[in-house]
Order: C-alpha cells, then sequence, then structure tokens
C-alpha cells in the first residue's frame, strides 16, 4: 500500500480552516492562522514578534516576498479572504495593498505567522 500526500502549499487545511501554509522567499514553511485558530500543539514555534515593529514593516515584506514558485499566485487573496471573512473588497486592492492590510492585521494580533521547522 502506498501512502499518497494531500497536502498542497497555500491551501487551507482542515475543516475548520485554521491556516494556510506559505512559504517564504527562502523556501522555508510558514503558518498563517488567526490567533483563535492557532493549533493546540506544544512543539509548535512561537510567532513572529518582530513582524509587529515599524507598523508591521517586516511583516509586509514577509507577505510582498513570498516565494513565487512555491506559492500559488493567489495566496495573499485567500488569506486576506480568511482573515476578515469577507470577498467583497478584494477586487478593489493590489497585491501591495493587500500584504499592507495583512501586516496591519499582523499589527493588531489579529494574526500570526509561525515558521513551521521540518
Amino acid at each position: 500500500m502506498e501512502l499518497h500526500n494531500t497536502f498542497q502549499p497555500g491551501v487551507a487545511h482542515g475543516a475548520a480552516s485554521n491556516g494556510f501554509t506559505v512559504y517564504c522567499r527562502y523556501g522555508l514553511p510558514h503558518l498563517v492562522c488567526l490567533c483563535v485558530n492557532r493549533p493546540d500543539d506544544p512543539f509548535l514555534n512561537l510567532p513572529i514578534d518582530y513582524f509587529k515593529s515599524l507598523d508591521g514593516y517586516f511583516a509586509e515584506q514577509f507577505f510582498i516576498n513570498l516565494h513565487p514558485v512555491l506559492n500559488s499566485s493567489n495566496v495573499l487573496s485567500h488569506i486576506y479572504q480568511y482573515a476578515t471573512q469577507t470577498s467583497s473588497i478584494i477586487n478593489d486592492l493590489s497585491y501591495d495593498e493587500i500584504a499592507q492590510e495583512l501586516a496591519k492585521l499582523v499589527c493588531t494580533n489579529k494574526l500570526q505567522v509561525i515558521p513551521l521547522n521540518e
């Protein structure tokens, strides 16, 4: 019997959409999730705190510079829809504006970016 891995990067995991796995510009996996949906795993790393400094500048750079091959092209819009629970405003925002909005959500502790070590 052969095991098939159905994991796809950038796709919501679980029935309750507990977050997204994205890859930074260096190809390292990170979990982006709402604080209330943080997995209850004692071995999970802590969220990256320095993303909150400078009004979310580092978080914005993280979202703008995601790995272009390992992530789907519309992963930011999926994360934005997941974080805000809306889809109507997404058509009015550019890629950079979505990254800015996600950085604001990281600054206000609504959204977390957690490095995943494999």
